[in-house]
C-alpha cells in the first residue's frame, strides 16, 4: 500500500472512531437489575419472562437479575448500592427511594412497575377492620417506611394517631397471628396472600385506596448510570413491559414457570394468586406500563416531607426522569 493511500485510510478510520462521531450511548454488555427481595417470585414475573423469552437479548442487552442478599441491612442498603454503581437498576418502594434521595444519594427514579402501592394493613376478618374508621381503638404495627402512609390514610379519614395505638413492626407475622396486634403493615401481593394460602382468614385495608399516593417497585438508577446508559435503560424498561404483558397473558403458565424455574418453595397457589393480584396495579394510573406521573410523585413527596420536617428533596426534575419510561412505553406500550 502506498504511503499516501495508507495515510488517507488512517485519517478516515480516525474520523470514524473519534469521540465526535461515535455513538455516545451504546448498549452496555451487561446491566444488573437489583431486586428488593431475596427471591425471584411473581412480583418480578415480567422481568423473568423477558429473560426467558429473549426480550433483553433482542434489545442488545445482557441483564443479570440479582436477588437481594440476606445480610443485615441489605434492604435498607439498596439505594446506596445503586447510587454507587454505573450499570445497576434498582427496584424499591417510592418512600425508600425518597429517603435515599433526601440523604443526598445521587439517584434518579425512571418509572414504576407497580403504579399503585400494594402496601396496606393486614388483619383477621373477625377483627372487623374494613375502613380507616375501624382502626380507632386498635393496636397497629407498621414498619419504618410505613408511617407516612398511615398518617396520610388517617388524615384523609379525619382521624389522628391519638385515636389508636401505633407500634413498630418487625418483619415476621407471628405477633399478628397470635393477636398481639390487631393489624400489621404488609405487602398485599405477597405476605397477605401467603397467609391466606396457609389458611388464615385475613383481609386487607389497602393504603393506596385510602389516601396514600405512592409507587412500588420503582425503577431507579444512579445519575452516572443514567448519563452513561440512557438508551439502554429505555430498551430495558420496554423489554420489561413486553415481559409483563406476556406474563399476564397466561397467568397459570407464568406461575408454573416461576415455581419450576425460580422459586419452588412458595408454591403454585401462592404464585398464581400473587400474579393475579399484581395485574391491576401494573396499570393503575395509565394503560402504559412502567410510567409514573408528576402528580403522584408530588403527593408522595408531600407525605414524606410532612413526616420528616428536616428532610429536603430539591426540584423534582433532579430526582425523577419521566422521559425514559415514556420512550419505553412508546416502543412497547
Amino acid at each position: 500500500m502506498s504511503k499516501p493511500l495508507f495515510l488517507a485510510l488512517a485519517a478516515s478510520l480516525a474520523g470514524l472512531l473519534s469521540p465526535a462521531t461515535c455513538r455516545a450511548d451504546t448498549p452496555p454488555r451487561r446491566l444488573v437489575m437489583q431486586l428488593d427481595l431475596g427471591v425471584k417470585n411473581a412480583q418480578f414475573a415480567g422481568l423473568l419472562v423477558a429473560e426467558r423469552d429473549g426480550f433483553y437479548r433482542e434489545a442488545g442487552l445482557d441483564v443479570l437479575i440479582r436477588p437481594m442478599g440476606s445480610e443485615p441491612g441489605a434492604y435498607d442498603g439498596i439505594a446506596a448500592l445503586v447510587a454507587g454503581s454505573d450499570h445497576t437498576i434498582g427496584s424499591i418502594e417510592s418512600g425508600l427511594f425518597l429517603s435515599g434521595r433526601a440523604r443526598g444519594l445521587p439517584i434518579v427514579a425512571l418509572g414504576a412497575m407497580f403504579q399503585q402501592t400494594p402496601l396496606g394493613l393486614m388483619s383477621f376478618r373477625a377483627t372487623g377492620i374494613r375502613t380507616p374508621a375501624d382502626l380507632v381503638g386498635k393496636k397497629i404495627a407498621v414498619h419504618g417506611d410505613g408511617h407516612e402512609a398511615l398518617d396520610a390514610v388517617l388524615q384523609r379519614a379525619g382521624l389522628n394517631r391519638a385515636q389508636l395505638t401505633v407500634v413498630e413492626a418487625d418483619y415476621g407475622n407471628a405477633p399478628l397471628l397470635d393477636h398481639t396486634y390487631d393489624a400489621k403493615q404488609g405487602y398485599l401481593v405477597d405476605e397477605l396472600i401467603q397467609m391466606q394460602v396457609d389458611g388464615h382468614d385475613m383481609v386487607a385495608l389497602p393504603f393506596g385506596a385510602h389516601g396514600y399516593a405512592a409507587y412500588s417497585q420503582v425503577y431507579f438508577v444512579s445519575e452516572a448510570t443514567l448519563a452513561k446508559h440512557r438508551a439502554a435503560l429505555v430498551k430495558f424498561i420496554a423489554a420489561n413491559n413486553r415481559g409483563w404483558r406476556a406474563a399476564l397473558a397466561d397467568v397459570p403458565g407464568t406461575a408454573r414457570f416461576v415455581v419450576e424455574k425460580h422459586e419452588p418453595t412458595l408454591g403454585l397457589d401462592y404464585q398464581t394468586r400473587s400474579l393475579a393480584a399484581i395485574g391491576p396495579i401494573l396499570t393503575a394510573e395509565s394503560p402504559q406500563m412502567g410510567v409514573s406521573t408528576p402528580e403522584t410523585w408530588l403527593k408522595n413527596a408531600g407525605a414524606f416531607l410532612q413526616s420528616r420536617p428536616d428532610a429536603k428533596l430539591g426540584e423534582m426534575s433532579r430526582w425523577v426522569d419521566f422521559s425514559v419510561a415514556a420512550e419505553a412505553a412508546a416502543i412497547s406500550p
